[in-house]
């Protein structure tokens, strides 16, 4: 439903793992030689626009100025930390001023005004794994988190990808730590207002077409 809704909207886009009009703009890794076009559009970093850091930088364009983007969907958090904090060579120069948010009211606000002018709020990232596996896989993790989550003086640090030239590899690099949720029910860790944004989109559907389901 989304997808048809947004091939309809946009005559031209880069949705990695879409076909179509969706991946024009897509120029999978064009920084690795005979590799640009086996990797177009792929739902993986492999696309240089993927994820927030491919949305704003579909955005912002090349160095040449030349950009294929005018709308660009990604949290907040990442086009601050990309534009004001300079991490991201290809970003250098621009200032949250040069970018505007697109209110659902139809006006549009500043970046800095992002708490009243959003789409809605996105649920917490979620770690899957098998029954089985829960015990063995939270006290990896936990133990994980301890030794390299905030320690300055670690090589490696578990939340950042900038070292690597991405963002977001193993966890969003906003992650401040991890909770243990599996007491929790889909819907608390959805939230409220995402759960039943979720449900007014597929209600919207025919009948009997599209089930809401997640699997815990």
């Amino acid at each position: 439903f989304l997808y048809s809704a947004y091939r309809n909207y946009f005559w031209k886009g880069c949705m990695p793992g879409a076909d179509g009009n969706l991946c024009k703009v897509c120029i999978g890794d064009s920084e690795v030689e005979g590799a640009r076009v086996s990797s177009r559009c792929a739902a993986s970093h492999n696309e240089r626009y993927y994820g927030n850091m491919g949305a704003l930088r579909c955005l912002v364009g090349n160095p040449s100025g030349r950009s294929f983007g005018d709308v660009a969907f990604l949290e907040h958090s990442n086009l601050l930390q990309n534009i004001e904090s300079e991490i991201s060579g290809w970003a250098k120069g621009y200032t949250a001023i040069d970018f505007e948010l697109l209110c659902r009211d139809g006006t549009r606000a500043a970046v800095t005004e992002w708490a009243g002018c959003n789409l809605g709020p996105i649920p917490p990232s979620t770690v899957m794994t098998r029954p089985v596996t829960v015990t063995k896989i939270y006290d990896f993790l936990m133990k994980s988190q301890e030794s390299l989550g905030s320690k300055l003086d670690s090589e490696f640090h578990l939340f950042q990808s900038r070292k690597y030239g991405e963002n977001d590899l193993l966890f969003k690099d906003t992650t401040q730590y991890l909770v243990h949720a599996s007491h929790m029910s889909y819907q608390e860790v959805l939230g409220v207002s995402f759960f039943q944004l979720a449900e007014s989109v597929f209600n919207c559907t025919p009948a009997g077409k599209v089930k809401f389901l997640i699997v815990s």
